[in-house]
Parts: structure tokens; C-alpha cells; sequence
């Protein structure tokens, strides 16, 4: 059978594919488990040998792979495959209740191995068992309830228990990087009280990453120092000059003859988008 862990949440999907490994090794006392980096020289031959040969000390057989999807057999495997050929071991697995193959990848498919899409397991499976055909789970990035639970469960299980504020705080600085959250809180658990509010974060110097949009609406504030600090934080963000302004003629239209002007000036050679974008503000 084929397990699929897919989707951008690296952090998570790790955690299964390592709970399912750990999960075989106690099984089968660390026999017949084999890893695979699809992107290097005759690995994928390697592959092929350890899934066909039979042993009787290995009854049960775990081929962890990856590089699945990007490798395609390509000059670091010395062209040693092509997807078509990797799709059709990988079919014959799906029938074989005794090899198990372990995916785990950012991406979920690619056109020749589509067919590992079209089943699914619950998300929240805690086992994920031996047999035949095809499991996937998808590691999307959690949102809103979800991702707040996941980080106070995340700071308990390190120790620190996070207030209210101090909870929401962080899940919105670290919202689509759950890398970087278990790495943070980890060091939090380690030089703060274990009783974590705002105020303590603050004077670590973390800050929730400034909103394009949010910053754009700030360029219609009536008070001329908004006007001008929301600017600023936008050239901070180092976004292009043209997408600024392109963005702005679309969020203000009552300006769209005036910007029409700057326009001509700027591709005339006459003013840069910098000193337009000031000058509007002003």
C-alpha cells in the first residue's frame, strides 16, 4: 500500500511521517525498513531491489521516499527512471499487503503519478495501518480555533502556559509557519516564567508582520502622520514600486486622473515611483 502526507505544513506532516515510522520499527523490531532520496544516483534502483526481494526475517516491508514528486529521474538520479516507470512500481505496491511505501511531500501529486490523490484517510487518524491501496492526508496550514489550539496545546506540552493575549498574539506572528512558532515557544519555555503574557513577548522584540492591504487602507487616513508612517512601513515591506501604485489607483479611484499624470511623469523619466507615492501621501 501507498500513505501520502502532503501539503505546506512541513512541521506537522514531519510529526506523522515519523510517528508512522516509529510506529512500524516497534513492530517489527527495526527490520525491513528502507529510505529512499529519489533525487540521487541509483537510489531508485535501490528501491526497486529492497521492494521485490523477499526475506523471511522480513515479512513487513516500509520504503520511506521522497523527492517523489521533483526528482522525475532526472540528472541527480543519473536518468536513471522516469515518472512513468516510478508510477508503475508504485501501482504494483498498492496490491502488495506486505510493502508498504511512506510519501511525504509539499506537493501532492504530478501529472503521471495523479492516481495517489484519489483516496484520503481522516485527518485526525491517529493510526495509520498496513494493508493495500492508497492513504493521504493533507498538512494544510491550520487556521483560526485550529491554529490557536495547536499553539496553546504546542506551549503546554513545553511548559508555558500562554494568556489570552499573549496566545493570540503569537498565532497571528507565526500564522503559516509552524516551524517557526515550535521554535519560538521552545525558546520562550526556556528563558521565560512559565506563565507567558503580552508583555513579555513584546520585550523579546517579536511583531506581527505589517498587512500590504491593511497598510494601503492607511494611505487614506486623514491624519497626514498615519498617512506617512504607513508608507514608510510599505517600502519597508520591499514590495514594488509599481504594485504600490497600481494597488493605490484601484483602492482610490477619485485620484485615478491625477494618477494618470504621475504615471506619464514616471515613464517619461521625469519622476520616480518613490517621489510620486510621497507626494500623493502629502
Amino acid at each position: 500500500m501507498i500513505i501520502l502526507l502532503y501539503g505546506p505544513d512541513e512541521y506537522r506532516r514531519l510529526q506523522k511521517k515519523n510517528e508512522i515510522i516509529a510506529e512500524f520499527r516497534k513492530k517489527r523490531s527495526g527490520l525491513g525498513i528502507g529510505f529512499f532520496d529519489l533525487g540521487e544516483k541509483e537510489s531508485f534502483s535501490g528501491f526497486q531491489d529492497f521492494i521485490k526481494n523477499r526475506s523471511m526475517f522480513e515479512t513487513q516491508k516500509l520504503a520511506v521516499l521522497s523527492n517523489v514528486f521533483s526528482a522525475q529521474g532526472g540528472s541527480a538520479s543519473g536518468g536513471e527512471f522516469s515518472e512513468k516507470t516510478l508510477s508503475e512500481e508504485l501501482k504494483w505496491t498498492t496490491k502488495q499487503a506486505e510493502v508498504t511505501i511512506l510519501v511525504s511531500e509539499k506537493n501532492k501529486t504530478s501529472e503521471n503519478l495523479n492516481f495517489l490523490g484519489r483516496k484520503s484517510v481522516h485527518p485526525h487518524t491517529k493510526r495509520v495501518g498496513m494493508g493495500t491501496g492508497i492513504k493521504t492526508q493533507e498538512f494544510a496550514y491550520l487556521t483560526g480555533a485550529k491554529w490557536e489550539a495547536f499553539v496553546s496545546e504546542f506551549a503546554k506540552e513545553n511548559g508555558a502556559a500562554l494568556q489570552p493575549a499573549a496566545l493570540k498574539f503569537l498565532a497571528e506572528v507565526y500564522q503559516n509557519d509552524t516551524w517557526g512558532l515550535v521554535t519560538e515557544i521552545q525558546k520562550i519555555a526556556m528563558l521565560l516564567r512559565k506563565n507567558i503574557e503580552l508583555k513579555d513577548l513584546e520585550k523579546l522584540g517579536l511583531e506581527v508582520s505589517p498587512n500590504f492591504f491593511g497598510l494601503l487602507g492607511g494611505l487614506k487616513s486623514y491624519e497626514l502622520d498615519k498617512r506617512l508612517a504607513a508608507l514608510e512601513k510599505l517600502f519597508l515591506l520591499n514590495e514594488p514600486m509599481p504594485k504600490i501604485f497600481n494597488m493605490i489607483a484601484y483602492q482610490i479611484p477619485d485620484k485615478l486622473p491625477q494618477l494618470a499624470k504621475y504615471d506619464i511623469l514616471v515613464k517619461s523619466g521625469k519622476l520616480d515611483y518613490e517621489e510620486v507615492l510621497v507626494d500623493l501621501v502629502i
